[in-house]
């Protein structure tokens, strides 16, 4: 029992550990944000939303391996999120521009 304990780290260790681990990720975190929004201007976001959300409660992984997979499929949803936000503004852009009335063939501009 006594051997069990001493693996057992302490929850600010647990938490050096993970900030450690997430730093050594981030370059290809980045990456992989960058491919998935298409461009490098909002993955620094989608990187940062996944820092928050994997920091919440970080399951522990033995491996980098499967600690890295954690990650980019949190990214990957973080990202993801970011592109349908867009979305959903440039489709009401485009509903703003649809609701204007261009003037037909028949009327002159301003002579309504």
């Amino acid at each position: 029992m006594k051997e069990h304990t001493s693996l057992v780290k302490s929850e600010k260790e647990q938490s050096a550990i993970f900030v450690r681990r997430f730093l050594r990720s981030y370059r290809f975190l980045h990456l992989i944000a960058c491919r998935v929004l298409g461009d490098e201007e909002r993955a620094p976001i989608a990187v940062q939303n996944c820092w928050r959300t994997a920091s919440r409660n970080p399951p522990h992984f033995e491996y980098e391996g499967a600690f890295r997979s954690w990650l980019v499929r949190i990214l990957i949803d973080e990202a993801l999120a970011i592109l349908r936000e867009s979305q959903g503004e440039r489709d009401a852009a485009v509903a703003d521009v649809n609701a204007f009335q261009c003037p037909t063939a028949q009327q002159k501009p301003g002579l309504g």
